[in-house]
């Protein structure tokens, strides 16, 4: 029998409460996934102004603390939230405090300047104090401390730190996710102090310091007992060049042998075309007539001419230039002249938007956008796109291409990533593999993977193979559960053995 862990995460997402983006999926999939192998579950989350409580939870309002917050204090208040049987409980942290951190529209931007709110880094500094405070007062020791990405970078290090004595992780091993490299965390060294650190601590070459400044990604890098990322191609590239590194990837050589690469899942139940509430059709691996309904419905919604020879073409994206963007203006005469219609469903970077609504004006017979937070047309894109186009520059895993693959929508992607790890580019003599794929990041390489898919969707038997080759992979979290159960009990065996980092180890090791 597999032994059932007790687990707190520490996140700024949480689907469905609150998502931005690829985070709050990956952290409200895997936390059921392992409620439902029999793991004690807590996921802590900021208390957003504009979270979303889903129907049939429970709030209860907890007492607050006060959180050690530089020279002083700064007053906190907990809510949790408890939903079915097979969700965790969520511990929603606020902070009461003046400034009242997260009570503000949006949750790293300001929507009025599309830019990340100035004291960001002070916002979730407190979260992750003041998590683990409430954790501590939760009256039960913890298997594992699991944080992700920089905004929760800093819980490796006050467990091993300020909290090493007490009771609630006496035997608590810690484990610190990467979800994207490219956002670290990286301030001025005064946040030394706010998280309880002596200036002394600040020098060349210390757990703290990154080029004259402190560095929340690196910290949680260091202090983590075992350190993991969301694709087993990601894990190399972050370790190879600063490219993929973005000025860590001698840190994480550092730690080369105890990182691994678990590939993100999906939820297939939420994600499941044979059952999707937001489709006007259903549809399985073996009947796909919905399919060709739910593509009718996509090209009426856009204004599109109902021509079923012209493939209609998704991208449901943040829109910023980690996802491969500028290739399209790069490639805009030669899409131009494609027999193929974009459907672009996305929000960010004012660049990529107006541009988007650029093409749909000058050309609405072949380009659609819409800029909205809309969950059910994301459904409906991925159902009813022939191919969904993925150019990322990088990309750690990516969830909408296994989305794809379940729907029997052909991804094309640039092989990075999680993307190298679950995209096969298709080949029409063996009829395996299930999308196309392109290697070097050039304009030139996109269209010709784009040009090699449109030319299999023209031969209806070579479609429908790469459509079943696709949607017969399991994406699920089911497997990639596997994979953290793993990493957990390797954390907790070192644990065991007294191999944890202290603020003595991890200086000594730079």
């Amino acid at each position: 029998m597999k032994p059932h862990y007790a687990v707190v995460h520490l996140a700024s997402e949480m689907a469905a409460f609150a998502k931005v983006g690829g985070l709050g999926d990956v952290v409200g999939a895997l936390s059921a996934e392992q409620v439902r192998r029999g793991h004690r579950v807590v996921v802590a989350i900021p208390h957003w102004r504009d979270i979303v409580v889903p129907r049939g939870w429970r709030l209860n309002d907890l007492s607050g603390t006060l959180v050690p917050w530089g020279m002083g204090h700064e007053p906190a208040k907990f809510t949790v939230a408890d939903g079915p049987s097979d969700q965790p409980s969520v511990l929603l942290v606020d902070h009461a405090g003046d400034r009242r951190f997260f009570h503000r529209p949006g949750f790293y931007d300001d929507p009025s300047t599309h830019e990340g709110y100035p004291d960001n880094a002070e916002r979730f500094l407190f979260f992750t104090r003041a998590a683990i405070e409430a954790v501590k007062g939760f009256g039960e020791t913890f298997d594992v401390v699991h944080a992700h990405d920089q905004q929760a970078a800093w819980a490796p290090c006050f467990v091993r730190t300020h909290d090493a004595e007490e009771s609630a992780f006496a035997h608590t091993a810690t484990v610190f996710t990467i979800h994207n490299l490219g956002y670290q965390g990286i301030v001025d060294p005064w946040a030394l102090g706010l998280a309880g650190f002596p200036r002394n601590a600040f020098f060349p070459h210390s757990p703290f310091e990154y080029h004259g400044r402190v560095n929340f990604m690196k910290v949680g890098i260091l202090f983590a007992d075992m350190v993991s990322t969301v694709s087993p191609t990601y894990a190399r590239e972050i370790q190879s060049t600063g490219e993929y590194g973005f000025g860590l990837e001698g840190v994480l050589r550092r730690r080369t042998g105890d990182l691994r690469g678990i590939l993100n899942g999906i939820d297939d139940r939420e994600w499941d075309p044979a059952s999707d509430p937001h489709l006007p059709a259903h549809f399985t691996r073996g009947e796909m007539d919905g399919k060709r309904a739910c593509k009718h419905a996509l090209a009426l919604a856009c204004g599109f001419p109902l021509d079923p020879d012209w493939p209609l073409i998704g991208i449901v994206s943040r829109l910023a230039e980690q996802k491969g963007f500028e290739l399209i203006e790069e490639a805009e005469p030669e899409l131009f002249d494609l027999h193929a219609r974009f459907v672009i469903l996305g929000q960010g970077s004012p660049r990529y938007t107006d541009y988007f609504h650029r093409l749909a004006d000058e050309r609405p017979w072949q380009w659609w956008i819409d800029t909205s937070h809309d969950e059910a047309l994301a459904h409906r894109i991925e159902a009813g796109a022939d191919l969904f186009l993925m150019p990322s520059r990088y990309e750690p895993c990516g969830l909408n291409q296994m989305y794809s693959l379940r729907y029997g929508t052909v991804p094309v992607v640039r092989a990075t990533g999680g993307l190298a790890d679950t995209v096969r580019e298709f080949d029409p003599i063996t009829g395996e593999g299930n999308g196309f794929a392109f290697g070097p990041y050039t304009a030139d390489a996109m269209v010709m993977a784009l040009r090699r898919a449109l030319a299999t969707h023209g031969d209806a038997s070579l479609w429908a193979r790469v459509q079943r080759n696709g949607m017969a992979r399991d994406s699920s979290w089911r497997v990639a559960a596997d994979g953290y159960d793993r990493l957990y009990a390797e954390a907790l065996d070192r644990v065991a053995a007294g191999r944890v980092p202290t603020l003595e180890s991890v200086r000594d090791t730079f």
